[in-house]
């Protein structure tokens, strides 16, 4: 399901997504979901991380506000240079997540994304 959205941007910030739309050869529409889809994923990253860091959240916890596996939080991490500090819980919660991972879904979505990237 869509929705339309209206929103005013400075005129920079449209020719910057002009340019871009050229280079990824999208009409604008594509190219700035492109961009929201992507700046969400990070900003979502970016504050599991700054949470984890300060021990406000559990591994796991920022693992889930990331919006990713664990072990993909865990080279996240690993390339931030964060040390984990993961409880026996941690790691089970994390282990019975990847058992209960539909795989098919998840190549489904990457294949997706994949899609929206090539428009």
């Amino acid at each position: 399901m869509s929705e339309r959205l209206s929103i005013v941007i400075p005129s920079d910030l449209n020719k910057e997504i002009e340019k871009l739309q050229k280079i990824l050869k999208m009409d604008k529409s594509t190219a700035i979901r492109h961009l929201l889809l992507k700046s969400i994923g990070e900003i979502k990253i970016e504050t599991a991380l700054d949470e984890y860091k300060k021990g406000k959240v559990s591994f796991g916890k920022a693992s889930e506000i990331a919006g990713i596996n664990l072990w993909e939080f865990i080279d996240i991490c690993h390339r931030h240079k964060i040390g984990l500090d993961l409880t026996e819980e941690e790691a089970d919660i994390g282990i019975k997540r990847i058992l209960k991972l539909d795989l098919d879904k998840y190549k489904q979505k990457i294949k997706k994304s994949l899609k929206l990237t090539e428009k």
